[in-house]
């Protein structure tokens, strides 16, 4: 029993360096044989029992499972820059919607996480086969209490909560990651939230908000464009690099292009998504605070009480609508829209949208434009209309009818390529709105905005992206998405370098609206002239942010004086200290945001003078 203990956890220590490896980190090679010997022995344990299919069914299975979980992280690392939770095994039932984006991220090495398991099954038909007729109950038992103190003691001992999801793998390996992070979970919920809400200075939160307040009033555009119609685009999966690419001689997106020429372009702007990806983006654009929680804005906190802007633009008499192309039920949309405060929600099956043209997770995005256009011409004047594009998401395989470049054969049927061809086709069904627009007599009467919701290649596309276009896939050029502002009656271009976010969208349009209420954003206007700061929940290590002077990667340890600070005008690493006022700031609202999303507090944060503060109805 004990040679088959130190022979299982071989290849379980195998399979978790390997995970290592993809995060990039140093494994404690020690720590984790630890731990992967004490699961081989609860799965030893099991080929105890008396009854020897039982015995060898029971440990296959256990095994199997193991390897699934271990599996489904580095599937969710490649992708979210994380481990999965145990609160995502309720939205397994949208796996079918996403299975191509899913099978995109496999690769060819991956076999290697898999060939232990049949190799295991049968090692354990020979052992239960030749063991004696021991009972369970006392052998089994004790090496089943073994392996879970093993488990327990690495998971108590060697892990903080400061410490990022990848090194707590490096140190303990996946399975005592896991078992931290179910306690840490239930030791917050049934104390830490509220010890939270007893010793945060509520009148300090208040005085933050005020402060941002005011730096939206020096925006030189503030209440240029009140009443003006807003029509908001989130572009799936829009990374800024493609905008003024040319291959082959082809611009990917002339469209854009001369959106630009004609707007505010502000091109150092950055993601700020969580777990919830796409829908994180959207609940950051609209709300102006970071998207805690491991399970995605949307699903941790759809009931909430919200000050968002379509909530606030409810009570300033304005129609407000969302669009998404997928059924109502993705991503708990329904319920998050409705008390976000949209008034009307279109989606795919809503009585007045026609399904004429799937394509991917949904209805296209050249036909929902179009069926917008037709819409707004019956919405009540002044009206808000976010839409949230679907045709380039991930995997980026369109039919051939769909695919408008003309690719070198380097970058036919790449990844890269199909990336192209995906954001290729939104720039044209982008153009063809605007057009339509235009001519609908709704374009000079509107305030237009196109963003990007988040990075379309991922960190394992960084060598094809350099060889076959030359661009450096950073982390700095993977969370850059452009953000596009056109006023109504622009004609002439403003090109604002200032470092941004999907933060600051929602108070740059406020300020445009010169609205002047006490609001929860913790974003600020873009067109103002201070200094800028995007901070990071989530996607990289907590607390690491960007800005005009300095750029700051916090360590895997949660330490500040372990992190590395930039000089952005040499590139070259300087003293930490340097970025202790940034480090200091996003620490401060990462905290806001979560005092507010955990105790459901946006509704009651100020005394009066919000709207929240009335109980309005929605529409």
């Amino acid at each position: 029993m004990i040679l088959l203990c130190l022979l299982l956890a071989l290849p379980w220590t195998g399979k978790t360096l390997l995970f290592v490896k993809e995060t990039g980190l140093s494994p404690s090679y020690a720590l984790i044989y630890l731990s992967s010997l004490g699961f081989a022995a609860i799965v030893a344990s099991l080929l105890l029992i008396k009854r020897k299919f039982i015995a060898i069914a029971s440990a296959s299975m256990l095994y199997t499972l193991a390897s699934l979980l271990l599996y489904a992280d580095v599937m969710y690392q490649r992708y979210y820059n994380a481990i999965i939770r145990i609160e995502l095994l309720a939205q397994a039932g949208q796996l079918k919607d996403i299975r191509s984006s899913i099978i995109s991220l496999i690769s060819g090495w991956d076999f290697l996480y898999w060939i232990d398991v049949p190799l295991a099954a049968v090692v354990f038909f020979f052992f239960a086969k030749r063991k004696g007729p021991a009972q369970w109950k006392k052998p089994g038992l004790a090496i089943l209490s073994l392996g879970l103190s093993i488990l327990l003691g690495i998971s108590l001992t060697a892990f903080k909560f400061t410490y990022s999801d990848q090194y707590k793998i490096s140190l303990g390996g996946v399975i005592p990651a896991h078992m931290y992070d179910i306690g840490w979970n239930v030791y917050k919920k049934a104390y830490f939230k509220q010890a939270l809400l007893q010793t945060k200075s509520i009148e300090e939160i208040r005085d933050t908000f005020k402060s941002r307040q005011e730096i939206q009033k020096g925006s030189p555009y503030f209440g240029k464009f009140k009443g003006k119609n807003i029509i908001m685009v989130q572009a799936e999966s829009l990374n800024t690099f493609p905008i003024g690419l040319q291959v082959g001689g082809q611009e990917i997106t002339p469209n854009l292009n001369r959106l630009i020429n004609e707007s505010h372009y502000y091109p150092n702007t950055y993601l700020q998504i969580g777990r919830g990806n796409t829908s994180d983006a959207e609940f950051v654009a609209n709300n102006s605070l970071y998207p805690i929680g491991y399970i995605g804005a949307y699903k941790g906190y759809p009931n909430n009480q919200y000050l968002s802007l379509p909530d606030l633009l409810n009570q300033y008499g304005y129609s407000t609508s969302v669009t998404h192309g997928n059924t109502p039920e993705f991503w708990n949309r329904q319920t998050a829209y409705k008390n976000q405060g949209y008034g009307d929600f279109y989606y795919r099956g809503h009585p007045e949208i026609k399904d004429d043209e799937i394509i991917g997770l949904g209805i296209s995005d050249k036909s929902i434009f179009h069926q917008m256009t037709a819409m707004y011409k019956q919405e009540s004047k002044p009206f808000f209309n976010f839409i949230v594009s679907l045709t380039s998401h991930r995997p980026f395989i369109l039919d051939e009818k769909y695919q408008y470049l003309t690719l070198p054969s380097g970058l036919e049927g790449t990844a890269t390529g199909n990336y192209l061809q995906s954001i290729r086709y939104f720039d044209d069904a982008l153009g063809e709105f605007i057009a339509e627009l235009k001519e609908e007599n709704i374009w000079d009467d509107s305030i237009f905005v196109v963003y990007g919701d988040h990075y379309g290649p991922l960190p394992t596309d960084e060598e094809e992206l350099r060889n076959l276009l030359g661009v450096n896939f950073d982390l700095k050029t993977r969370f850059n998405i452009p953000l596009i502002i056109h006023h109504p009656g622009q004609t002439e271009p403003v090109v604002n370098g200032g470092t941004g976010s999907q933060m600051d969208i929602y108070p740059t349009l406020t300020a445009l609206l010169g609205i002047d209420d006490q609001l929860v954003q913790l974003g600020t206007t873009l067109d103002a002239n201070h200094k800028r700061i995007t901070g990071f929940a989530f996607e990289t290590t907590r607390y690491s942010f960007f800005s005009d002077e300095y750029d700051y990667m916090a360590s895997h340890e949660g330490v500040f004086e372990k992190g590395i600070c930039i000089d952005n005008r040499t590139g070259k690493k300087t003293d930490v200290q340097l970025c202790r006022a940034g480090y200091d700031s996003i620490y401060k609202d990462i905290r806001i945001s979560t005092l507010l999303l955990e105790n459901d507090y946006i509704g009651r944060i100020f005394d009066n003078g919000t709207v929240k503060a009335a109980e309005k109805p929605h529409k």
